[in-house]
């Protein structure tokens, strides 16, 4: 079996699910409906009562679209108090349901049935009669969903870099904070670590010492030199597609025009920050 197709296999079996308890639900408010009728002695019309409780379908669907928009959109994810946004939560998700079952009845009926539900006197029964329904559904669903944001992930990511490199001999350690470093370069069969009053030699190459630092802080900016971004002063082109970095120290480094895109986008990115 590919790898694709595992992939999809629990996809397929959560669709699956969902319909199961799509049909069992639509069942049991149809069978409610038709108990309803015989108590109260009126007529039940099987299709009329599927239709009207197409309700159910649009709950999932409507949750999880609302759920992706107030994680990705800013305006919603960086909204400071929780209750605000389930309140919100609860009003748009009503308000878009509430407008799709209306349209999708009066869609339905219009073709399938010989009596049309229209749109406006949907739209005025369902808010007149069922508001507190989907006030009620959305709340629940709010509180499961929109949740206050946890800091762990990024918590993780930064304790994984290095916040200071030990180097020296088997008789003497010194512990280079990272935040002093100014630059990094390659030193055969060493890299030299360079801050402002010293440089250091240690034994590793550029590639593995790069994967251990803050990649929003330390950039390559030449096959042999990886930089300290917090301290760049400035920046000036050759006028060849190369760049010259000057340092918080006044000293000038090579930005080869291989790795300047990069360089651009993580100091624009950490300037901004």
């Amino acid at each position: 079996m590919s790898k694709e197709i595992q992939q999809k296999k629990p996809r397929i079996k959560a669709t699956l699910k969902y319909l199961v308890v799509l049909v069992l639900v639509l069942l049991v408010t149809i069978f409610q409906d038709f108990l309803s009728s015989r108590y109260n002695d009126y007529s039940f019309y099987a299709s009329e009562s599927f239709l009207f409780n197409l309700f159910w379908i649009l709950i999932l669907p409507v949750a999880l679209i609302l759920n992706g928009v107030f994680t990705k959109v800013s305006a919603f994810s960086n909204i400071p108090v929780l209750m605000v946004k389930r309140f919100l939560f609860v009003l748009l998700a009503s308000l878009v349901h509430i407008l799709l079952f209306a349209g999708l009845v009066h869609l339905i009926s219009a073709l399938f049935y010989e009596h049309t539900f229209t749109f406006f006197r949907n739209l005025r029964f369902t808010v007149s009669e069922d508001l507190y329904k989907y006030l009620l559904i959305y709340s629940v669903i709010a509180l499961v969903l929109i949740r206050k944001k946890r800091p762990i992930r990024e918590a993780v990511l930064k304790s994984k870099y290095l916040n200071q490199i030990v180097v020296g001999s088997a008789r003497t350690k010194t512990a280079i904070r990272t935040s002093d470093i100014l630059y990094i370069a390659a030193e055969a069969p060493y890299i030299a670590i360079h801050t402002t009053d010293k440089k250091h030699l240690h034994t590793a190459t550029l590639k593995s010492i790069l994967a251990q630092l803050d990649s929003e802080k330390f950039v390559r900016i030449h096959k042999s030199t990886i930089i300290n971004l917090s301290k760049v002063f400035s920046y000036k082109s050759r006028l060849n597609g190369d760049y010259d970095i000057q340092l918080s120290n006044q000293q000038e480094l090579r930005l080869s025009r291989n790795f300047v895109d990069n360089f651009k986008s993580r100091f624009s990115t950490l300037q901004s920050s």
